[in-house]
């Protein structure tokens, strides 16, 4: 089930703090404006959408974008899943949002014209899925979206249905990574310390970058984790969104 581009995107009080913050860690802006109040930043594999205002439910969200909504829904209502909204088709787009267990939204959206509302800022929706900067950044690392999950078996299937593949199979059993085309999720149950929706980047230069974010005035909320296993740090956005940066020795970088 192709389900259209995937954006991670996130609630933010001050857009013009926050597009800061994120152009500090090496983020482009891609698409939309402040003015608007939606910008897109691109860093390696990592798309995130920035929303102020405009969210509901005011929350990190996993955002479908230009996919075939009805065809979606149409399948994922054939395998069981009920929509909390829609999908609702007008001649301005198409969109339907699911919850996964643990109330994650998935919002699936399709709109032929973008800010339509905003005619100063209103073009055609770019014709084709956006390619990464660069999907091998050797210093952020990979990037998993990872969410907090109460019972694991039941988020794998939930996930699975909806048309995701595992990455790893390993010994522990409560953590998974999935991926469908160009989303990448991670699956924890227990695990995630604060327990919610975390931006995790895997196998990067994690001390080149704390010395860089710290040269350039970020704090981080942790001080770093080291030991035989690797090294870990963590800071908060604006927003108290987490961003976690780990290297584990033990695991390749291609896996």
């Amino acid at each position: 089930m192709d389900l259209g581009w995937f954006e991670t995107s996130l609630d933010v009080q001050d857009i013009v703090k926050s597009v800061a913050f994120y152009e500090t860690l090496g983020f482009r802006h891609v698409e939309g404006d402040i003015a608007v109040r939606t910008v897109t930043l691109n860093r390696g594999d990592c798309r995130l959408t920035l929303f102020q205002g405009h969210l509901d439910p005011a929350r990190t969200q996993l955002i479908f974008w230009q996919g075939d909504v009805e065809a979606i829904a149409r399948e994922a209502t054939a395998k069981g899943f009920v929509f909390q909204r829609g999908p609702n088709v007008s001649k301005d787009g198409a969109s339907a949002m699911l919850f996964d267990p643990d109330g994650h939204p998935l919002f699936f959206i399709n709109m032929p014209v973008h800010f339509i509302n905003d005619p100063a800022y209103a073009r055609p929706a770019p014709p084709s899925r956006p390619r990464a900067d660069n999907e091998d950044d050797m210093v952020l690392g990979r990037f998993v979206l990872s969410l907090p999950v109460s019972d694991i078996q039941r988020s794998l299937s939930f996930y699975e249905r909806l048309g995701f593949a595992r990455y790893d199979k390993g010994d522990d059993a409560r953590t998974a990574t999935l991926y469908n085309r160009d989303c990448r999720i991670g699956l924890f149950q227990g695990y995630l310390d604060p327990p919610e929706p975390q931006l995790i980047f895997w196998q990067g230069d994690v001390e080149a970058i704390g010395r860089d974010l710290i040269a350039r005035g970020i704090q981080f909320e942790r001080e770093p984790v080291r030991d035989e296993n690797g090294v870990g740090w963590m800071l908060f956005d604006p927003d108290r969104h987490p961003i976690y940066f780990v290297n584990i020795r033990s695991s390749a970088r291609t896996a």
